[in-house]
């Protein structure tokens, strides 16, 4: 998730909700969902949500918190996740540089980043406008090459357009491919398919080849069309797939995701009413069964269990998305022999039974 950074969830709020506007420091939420609570008839007008979204994150405060790791003797592994929109920035016309994602990478000291809509390229023929015409191919080269230079190694991609990058300073000990779109019938009707990478990294020493140094990633992005308006859609059958496979995952699990779908107790009750309208002018549901299906199998989301957040109000962030909804989950599952939890400040940590992104707002929008 990206796109500002640092305190990320306190700054001066400049919108005129009322007669004058708020200018004293303030708990964020989404300034379009306060503002379509005042006048519905903001509700998915997409460029009044997009400039509301752009004059928040100018709020925005540097450089990125990080988690207190000191004193602790738990193994930490900080992730980072953001969905790039293929680098061609909130509405995909504008060509993004590649040096303002570096910076922030470089200041989340992030062990594991997971990048959404990030392909290799260059553009294709059968890609969709506006990205075919927009897509920087040489940013994402300098991204990939910089992000080495800074120890990023490893650098994986799911098979699929709609391609998720995972990069890693650990060492890959095993990695497989799988199709999310192979157990429901909208696959047909379907103008692309969702893919998975599962990949293993190991932490630690060359010479350890035990299990006590792993963790299981998936790196993914659940597709944007849910096909129906209840929990029997795309997504949820996407989730089936995955978990079913994530069954006989070695080491904790760790599913951080653009899973295109809010989730009601992140809003307060006239938040979800604006998010509700918006999703039914699309014709998405406001609950697609996914989260249900993780709590089921025993994945917890991280904002829901972490000791510490960078954010007041609740236990997700504000938002990630131009929609003013968070859509970006990071879900967790313990091994047998240790307990993951995260912190809420992008930190992951586990230690001895018995004995996460910053999470930011993202600049992109959804292919």
């Amino acid at each position: 998730m990206g796109g500002a950074g640092g305190k990320i969830y306190r700054s001066v709020s400049r919108v005129d909700l009322t007669a004058s506007a708020i200018e004293e420091e303030q708990p964020v939420r989404s300034w379009y969902l306060q503002r379509a609570k005042l006048d519905g008839s903001l509700i998915g007008q997409v460029p009044e949500m997009r400039r509301l979204y752009r004059e928040q994150l100018k709020t925005v405060q540097l450089p990125l918190p990080r988690a207190e790791t000191s004193g602790s003797n738990e193994q930490m592994i900080r992730i980072l996740q953001w969905n790039l929109n293929c680098l061609c920035g909130i509405d995909g016309q504008h060509p993004q540089s590649a040096s303002e994602i570096l910076k922030l990478v470089e200041q989340s000291t992030a062990d594991i980043l997971l990048f959404q809509e990030a392909p290799a390229g260059p553009a294709q023929t059968w890609w969709y406008e506006p990205w075919r015409s927009s897509f920087p191919f040489r940013e994402m080269r300098r991204l990939e090459d910089q992000l080495r230079k800074m120890g990023y190694t490893t650098q994986l991609r799911s098979e699929c357009f709609s391609q998720t990058l995972l990069c890693s300073i650990f060492r890959v000990r095993e990695m497989q491919h799988l199709s999310l779109d192979i157990e429901h019938s909208f696959r047909y009707q379907m103008d692309e398919e969702r893919n998975a990478l599962h990949a293993v990294l190991h932490f630690g020493a060359k010479e350890d080849q035990s299990d006590d140094h792993i963790i299981s990633v998936y790196a993914t992005h659940f597709h944007h069309e849910n096909f129906t308006l209840d929990a029997q859609g795309v997504r949820r059958s996407e989730a089936s797939v995955l978990l079913k496979h994530a069954e006989h995952a070695k080491g904790p699990v760790l599913v951080a995701s653009d899973f295109n779908q809010a989730r009601r107790q992140d809003y307060d009750e006239e938040e979800w009413k604006v998010v509700a309208a918006g999703l039914a002018s699309v014709k998405q549901p406001e609950d697609d069964g996914v989260h249900q299906l993780f709590t089921e199998h025993n994945f917890r989301c991280a904002y829901d269990v972490a000791r510490q957040r960078n954010w007041p109000i609740s236990k997700a962030p504000p938002f990630t998305h131009w929609t003013g909804t968070t859509v970006d989950y990071p879900y967790v599952r313990s091994s047998a022999k240790r307990r993951l939890r995260r912190n809420g400040e992008g930190s992951f940590g586990w230690a001895q039974a018995g004995g996460r992104r910053p999470s930011k707002p993202k600049q992109a929008g959804h292919v």
